[in-house]
């Protein structure tokens, strides 16, 4: 018999240092771990640098990804 864990929905935040280009930060909805969504994201891209500043549960049920505002997180651009 198999044992399934059940992960409840996160939102996941992270600053995002990519290459040539301006930080931005991008909000996860996703039931995946932060290690997966870094490896996931970083696949077939430059180098880049993911920093997680938030790791929350969420009452959001649909798995997305966004770029938010830096100022919500008081982030200097």
């Amino acid at each position: 018999m198999y044992k399934y864990q059940i992960r409840t929905m996160q939102k996941l935040v992270f600053l995002i240092k990519e290459q040539n280009e301006a930080p931005k930060v991008i909000e996860f909805i996703t039931d995946r771990t932060p290690e997966w969504t870094i490896e996931q994201y970083g696949r077939n891209r430059l180098p880049l640098d993911m920093e997680l500043i938030k790791d929350e549960e969420t009452k959001e049920t649909e798995p997305i990804s966004r770029e938010v505002d830096l100022g919500l997180y008081n982030i200097v651009g």
